[in-house]
């Protein structure tokens, strides 16, 4: 594995990649360099799949057609090398034990992904996995830039984003945020309190539904005790036969169960004095049947006295429970919902009764929550305003080695409407051209030259940028010359800190790999496949040379390949 002079002693790295029927690849399997990797091909040999393969086994949505025609499924698979990064292992692991996958085994990721016809299946780790578990991996772990993506550099918001990426101020801009939406919180409940301020018409009926609810003396329970009483005094006069009828034939007719057992009893002393010990079972047990039936006759004795009940007593409870059912119904469903929303109409009684007051308490709160957002957003500006001019002239300095020999690039941090940024609207100003006021960089910047700037840009933020594992799809658009020499000497240059991934269609930018490969498509059987091959000095050299063009057989060319390489090792 290759070693760079820096703090890690592993490097963080896609290191295998395995493509199996997506698009073009039938099988494919990569070994990545863990410092600068370049793919070129031939114009739709498929050189984008590699990254596409990528962005889908890190939570892309996928489209069902990428499928290999004649195959039911594709599949996807990663090792994604963490070393003994401890920020990043700990960032990943926390993402995987939240999911309930288990962490990382010494440094290393394993992700993998199958796309058929109908759905597919992620896995971590072996473990099956949500999609956007992939995504959340995704943004923490890869950096994806397309031809098209350097567009988002002209936004502001952006700008924004990357001088606080520089300047490492992430944390700050959170804390900014959550003192602004504290703020907000306080107008939300402003704005509810002027909507629905209090009124006599209010108040009346605030006083009236208190007043409905405390004067019943509701007890939590009391509903379903009550509703029992009064199932109990409804059906006295059949509960009361059952009683009869059971008290009957236990002790008052002619054949009384209690006259039966006495007379059974009877029986088992004559058995005892023959047999003393089954004798003396049968009687230890008829006697306890026994002693049971009197003491159930005494319960049925104590149950029925009170099972009668005055005719005005049972109207009175059955108003009650019309009571008790009224105020379910207004207020919430139960007793205790009713008491709960007078505890909270008591609430709003009070606060309407001193809403003055209370409002003025939210607008000291209001003050008090605007002047430490202001603090920290101040706080914060004055940073970004100091790491502008460092930054900016750190994008200059790039951009000169670039092409760009005399160009003039600014950053200017202007005061903005408070939000959850902070007080700051933060514009790149850009002139290409010496003698030529800067501009905003949306107004003037020419793809090439927005190309160019980006890659400045993430070269500039290589160190303070978090994200290890950088791919660049034809980024180098639009450029060529000496400037696509100097691009591919920055991309050498970006892989002595984050492992880079290169698709381009430069010579002068693949020179600039520490590893490199070439796609090509084949027919095989009438199906058209796409191969990838690592190269090696020579096979590097003419591929360069056929990049160059004129077929990439002559001596100049072959020579001129040669010296591009030459160049950039050096």
């Amino acid at each position: 594995m290759d070693r760079r002079n820096n703090k890690l002693a592993v490097i963080i790295m896609l290191a295998t990649l395995n493509i199996d029927n997506l698009a073009l690849i039938e099988s494919l399997e990569i070994g990545f360099s863990s410092r600068t990797n370049v793919v070129t091909g031939e114009t739709g040999a498929g050189k984008s799949i590699i990254i596409g393969a990528v962005q889908l086994l890190l939570g892309q949505r996928a489209d069902r057609s990428l499928i290999r025609a004649g195959a039911d499924s594709c599949r996807i698979s990663a090792v994604i090398e963490l070393g003994n990064n401890i920020t990043l292992l700990g960032e990943v692991n926390e993402l995987l034990e939240h999911a309930g996958v288990t962490p990382c085994d010494e440094g290393q990721l394993i992700i993998a992904r199958t796309i058929a016809a109908k759905g597919g299946k992620c896995f971590i780790n072996s473990t099956p996995v949500a999609l956007q578990l992939l995504a959340d991996l995704g943004a923490v772990l890869v950096d994806v830039h397309g031809p098209y993506d350097h567009q988002s550099l002209l936004r502001p918001r952006k700008q924004l984003q990357v001088l606080d990426a520089f300047a490492g101020l992430a944390a700050q801009q959170q804390v900014c945020a959550e003192r602004f939406e504290a703020v907000q919180h306080i107008d939300n409940q402003i704005a509810d309190a002027d909507a629905d301020g209090p009124t006599p018409d209010k108040i009346e009926i605030l006083k009236f539904q208190i007043n409905e609810i405390r004067s019943a003396n509701l007890e939590p329970d009391e509903d379903e005790t009550l509703a029992n009483r009064h199932a109990r005094s409804a059906n006295s006069k059949h509960i009361l036969e059952i009683l009869e009828a059971t008290r009957h034939c236990m002790t008052g007719s002619d054949h009384a169960v209690a006259d039966q057992l006495a007379g059974l009893l009877r029986q088992m002393y004559e058995l005892e004095s023959i047999d003393a010990t089954a004798g003396g079972t049968f009687v230890e047990l008829l006697e306890q049947i026994i002693a049971d039936l009197q003491t159930l006759t005494d319960e049925i004795n104590s149950f029925a006295e009170n099972v009668e009940i005055d005719p005005r007593e049972f109207a009175a409870m059955e108003d009650r429970l019309g009571l008790l059912q009224r105020l379910k119904r207004k207020y919430g469903g139960s007793l205790t919902e009713a008491l709960a929303f007078a505890d909270r109409i008591e609430e709003m009684l009070s606060r309407f009764e001193n809403f003055a007051a209370w409002r003025q308490e939210l607008l000291q709160n209001r003050a008090t929550a605007e002047a430490e957002f202001l603090k920290h957003a101040r706080a914060l500006s004055r940073k970004r305003r100091r790491a502008a001019t460092k930054l900016a002239k750190a994008i200059t300095e790039k951009l000169c080695s670039l092409g760009f020999s005399d160009c003039g690039f600014e950053i200017v941090v202007e005061d903005a409407e408070p939000g959850a940024a902070g007080i700051d609207r933060v514009e790149f100003l850009f002139s290409p051209n010496p003698g030529e006021g800067t501009k905003p960089l949306r107004q003037i910047a020419s793809s090439g030259e927005i190309s160019r700037v980006m890659l400045a840009v993430k070269t500039v933020l290589a160190s303070a940028d978090q994200v290890p594992i950088l791919l660049f799809d034809e980024i180098d658009a639009n450029i060529g010359g000496n400037v696509a020499a100097q691009v591919g000497a920055e991309l050498r240059g970006l892989g002595d800190e984050h492992q880079v991934i290169c698709i381009t269609h430069l010579p002068q930018v693949a020179a600039g790999g520490h590893r490199h490969f070439r796609v090509e498509k084949k027919v095989r059987n009438k199906r058209t496949t796409a191969t990838l091959t690592e190269l090696d000095d020579e096979a590097r050299r003419l591929e360069l040379a056929r990049m160059l063009g004129d077929g990439g057989n002559s001596e100049v060319v072959l020579e001129h390949a040669a010296e591009l390489i030459s160049k950039t090792e050096r």
